[in-house]
């Protein structure tokens, strides 16, 4: 089964059972604190951790992706970003001539894809990119993070990162078993869980990374803008600064 994060109606009914017989416990931690205690609470989440990891979840990933690359990940898969596949990446685009030789040196020169955050991860959110406004510069440079980091604001390499590609979200659904060692997703779902149950929100930002490739059965689909779906998914329309 898929969990949506957004939907807590429709999780695995079991997920949903078992949050049911601990949420006073879950309130209590998530607000005042009167009675829970940190054990009571670090036991819940490593039981609540064991009820998802049967299942998959719903996942974006935020980015730019030039139409081979995309073709790609819907053929083949997600693969782990690295300093070798960066520049494959940008030997690729200029050899499609989305820009210049000269270009492509100054991009292998001041990438940051060997970054210990980076390289050998690929992340995701948990919840839509709508509910995100740091997404932004993910779809609006080419390359990645690692690669616009640096060089966003240089006048002569930033612009080329804007005209490379299409902003584009990756959606999948990962199994929770390839996070093993989360980040504390399953915490955003208890204080989601309870939010849900009280009728309010809950504006967490879940959200994850994978350390192995990413088979193409996990892929679902890639959003591009400017399509209206696109533009539901990621509330682009709001932006400040137009893509």
């Amino acid at each position: 089964m898929i969990l949506d994060y957004d939907a807590p109606a429709t999780w695995p009914a079991e997920v949903i059972n078992f949050l049911d017989e601990t949420v006073a416990i879950l309130d209590d931690w998530h607000g005042v604190q009167r009675f829970a205690t940190p054990y009571e609470y670090d036991d819940i989440i490593r039981r609540l951790y064991a009820l998802l990891e049967p299942h998959d979840i719903l996942a974006w990933h935020n980015t730019r992706l030039t139409a081979r690359e995309a073709e790609a990940i819907l053929a083949n898969g997600m693969f782990l970003p690295s300093v070798d596949a960066l520049l494959q990446r940008i030997d690729a685009a200029q050899a499609e001539g989305a820009f210049s030789s000269a270009i492509a040196d100054g991009f292998k020169g001041r990438h940051q894809a060997d970054s210990p955050t980076r390289a050998g991860r690929i992340w995701f959110l948990f919840t839509r990119p709508h509910n995100d406004t740091g997404i932004e510069d993910f779809l609006r440079f080419w390359g990645g993070e690692s690669l616009y980091a640096a060089i966003d604001r240089d006048p002569t390499l930033g612009p080329v990162l804007r005209s490379v590609g299409i902003p584009s979200v990756v959606e999948a659904a990962i199994p929770i078993a390839l996070f093993p060692d989360s980040l504390g997703f399953e915490s955003h779902i208890a204080r989601q869980f309870s939010a849900w149950r009280a009728g309010h929100s809950y504006d967490g930002l879940p959200h994850d990374r994978v350390r192995v490739a990413l088979p193409r059965e996990c892929i679902r689909r890639i959003v591009t803008f400017p399509s209206a779906d696109f533009s539901e998914l990621t509330g682009c329309d709001q932006y400040y600064e137009p893509l």
